[in-house]
């Protein structure tokens, strides 16, 4: 249910994009969801496609791109990407990881 605000959010953004370059109508939308963003591309869609009625984005294909979480050791500075455990490969510590990435909820790009 945390989705409808960030598709509210998305939708707004889209038509305030649309007005200030005079665009008309958006067809195609790519969206990057982090793996620990906890945002699911199945609830995106369901509430894209409720609220963008009316609006410059309606009727856009959604399409997503899932980004794997990488982390970086604070110890010894190694990145690496989210495993099952948080136990840096390189130095083997495990208190003092930071997520590099994988927190990701953003439009890439628009194709109209």
């Amino acid at each position: 249910m945390h989705e409808l605000p960030a598709v509210e959010d998305m939708i707004r953004t889209l038509d305030e994009e649309s007005v200030s370059r005079g665009i008309t109508e958006i067809k195609e939308i790519h969206i990057l969801i982090g793996e620990l963003s906890s945002y699911v591309g199945d609830c995106v869609q369901m509430y894209f496609d409720l609220l963008s009625e009316g609006h410059t984005c309606e009727g856009a294909k959604l399409h997503f791109r899932h980004a794997r979480a990488v982390f970086r050791c604070e110890d010894c500075g190694h990145e690496f990407p989210h495993d099952k455990d948080f136990i840096c490969p390189l130095c083997g510590k495990d208190a003092r990881l930071v997520p590099g990435t994988g927190r990701e909820f953003m439009i890439e790009s628009v194709v109209t």
